[in-house]
C-alpha cells in the first residue's frame, strides 16, 4: 500500500526534502483511493501548511507532539507495554518479521518506531497490510484521539491510517488512553525525573546482537523517501 508510505514520510521528522515533495505524497494517496474523499480533503489541506510552514516552526510543533510526553509516542509498544520487559521481546519478535520479509533495518531506529512499521507494511500484499493495520489500529486510533482533543492536526494523518482496515477499533482502549492522558504530568520537570528512573537497557535482550545484521538498501522512490529523525529517541 503506496498510502502506507506516503504517510510513514508525512509522520517522520520533517524537513526541506518532505516540504518539496508533499504534492508527490498528495498523489499517492489519491492514486490508491483508500481514504475517503472527506479525510482527504481535510488531510491534504494540512499537508499544504505543513509544506508552506516555516520549517524551524514545523520541526518544533513536531517535537512538541511526539517526542515531549509518551501520550503520542510515534513508538507503537510504549503504548501497550510501556517499558516493561514485555517490549524488549516484542521488538525482538518485529524485528525477526521484518528479516522474515527481507527486510534488515539498521540500528538508527527501533523496529517498533511507526514511520519504520508503515515502511513494512507498505512492501505487503494488500490483504496481508490490512491485517498488519488490523493489529495496531486500536493505538492508531488511541494517538489520534488524543491528538485530535488537543486539535492537532496530524490527527488527520492518523485517522486516514485507521481506513487502511476494516478491523472494529477496541474503544475501550481508546477511551482508556483517553483518561490516562488527561492525569499524565507531560512537564519538563516530570519527564526529566520519569527518565531518570528508566533503565537504559530494560528488557532489550538480544537486540544488541541485531547490530551485525546485514543491510540492505530500503531507499523508496526519492519523492517517497523516508528520512530517520533528528534528536528523536533511541
Amino acid at each position: 500500500m503506496i498510502t502506507c508510505r506516503a504517510i510513514a514520510r508525512l509522520l517522520a521528522y520533517p524537513d526541506k526534502d518532505l516540504q518539496a515533495h508533499m504534492h508527490e505524497l498528495k498523489a499517492a494517496i489519491a492514486s490508491e483511493d483508500l481514504v475517503s474523499h472527506r479525510l482527504q480533503k481535510k488531510l491534504f489541506a494540512f499537508m499544504d501548511g505543513l509544506a508552506n510552514q516555516d520549517l524551524i516552526d514545523a520541526q518544533e510543533d513536531y517535537i512538541e507532539l511526539f517526542d515531549r510526553g509518551r501520550g503520542h509516542s510515534l513508538y507503537l509498544f510504549e503504548h501497550v507495554h510501556g517499558d516493561s520487559r514485555l517490549r524488549g521481546q516484542a521488538m525482538v519478535d518485529l524485528r525477526q518479521q521484518y528479516m522474515d520479509h527481507g527486510l534488515f533495518p539498521d540500528d538508527k531506529e527501533l523496529p517498533d518506531y511507526l514511520p519504520l512499521f508503515l515502511e513494512y507494511v507498505s512492501i505487503l500484499p494488500p490483504l496481508e497490510g490490512q491485517d498488519s493495520v488490523a493489529e495496531i489500529v486500536h493505538i492508531l486510533a488511541a494517538i489520534g484521539a488524543k491528538l485530535k482533543r488537543k486539535e492537532g492536526l496530524y490527527a488527520l494523518a492518523f485517522e486516514a491510517l485507521t481506513q487502511l482496515s476494516t478491523a472494529k477499533i477496541d474503544e475501550d482502549f481508546v477511551n482508556k488512553a483517553l483518561r490516562e492522558d488527561e492525569e499524565r504530568d507531560d512537564s519538563l520537570e516530570a519527564l526529566d525525573r520519569e527518565w531518570a528512573d528508566t533503565p537504559a537497557f530494560d528488557g532489550l535482550g538480544d537486540m544488541a546482537d541485531c547490530g551485525g545484521c546485514d543491510q540492505i538498501d530500503l531507499t523508496p522512490p526519492a519523492s517517497l523517501e523516508p528520512s530517520t529523525r533528528e534528536g528523536g529517541r533511541a
